[in-house]
């Protein structure tokens, strides 16, 4: 349970982002299957995706040359293994290039907290991003601030930290994950857990 006006704040800001949490079959984004069965990425994963965290898209071309954007925001589809995640327009060329020749993507996530995870998977499609979608980016962009200021970061630090990410004009990129990896830095990083 959070405590004091930070946590109360964070609270506030992650229960606004809940009910859209998952995509259903009929959302904008389409393409996913499946009730509200278990599926293949694991419940705090889950959660973490839907924030407030720090996330990273990552991908390759033909030579292995990496590229990255940061992501601000994503959400997990019904069926539990398809992500879209939400990507700065002017940070997606390589990234969207890399995709359509060879469809590998990889997604960090980390909380202030240092606890973090690495999805690895096939890319499904892409899109501008929405109205829905721009509003969620700006709440958890609010939530991210809300958490490094509690995490005792110093505001001239959080403040650009967390709402000086570009967001829009967005893509939404969903793929299919396949693998899951917890990264919390220790002796667990790297274990493969879906």
């Amino acid at each position: 349970m959070r405590a004091g006006t930070a946590g109360d704040a964070i609270g506030k800001i992650l229960d606004s982002l809940k009910p859209e949490a998952v995509y259903s079959e009929n959302s904008a984004s389409g393409g996913c299957s499946g009730g509200n069965v278990r599926g293949m990425i694991p419940d705090r994963v889950v959660e973490v995706l839907h924030g407030p965290a720090f996330m990273q898209v990552g991908t390759r071309d033909e030579g292995l040359r990496p590229a990255h954007a940061f992501a601000v925001g994503a959400v997990v589809h019904e069926d539990r293994q398809t992500v879209t995640v939400f990507v700065p327009t002017a940070r997606s060329g390589r990234v969207l290039r890399d995709l359509t020749e060879n469809g590998r993507i990889a997604l960090g996530v980390s909380l202030v907290s240092h606890e973090a995870y690495q999805l690895k998977g096939t890319y499904v499609s892409s899109r501008p991003t929405d109205d829905a979608e721009r509003a969620r980016q700006e709440a958890y962009r609010a939530a991210l601030l809300a958490s490094a200021l509690e995490a005792g970061y110093p505001e001239a630090i959080a403040r650009p930290m967390t709402l000086g990410l570009a967001y829009t004009p967005g893509v939404a990129i969903t793929f299919r994950a396949e693998e899951v990896f917890l990264q919390t830095p220790g002796p667990g990083a790297g274990t493969l857990l879906a």
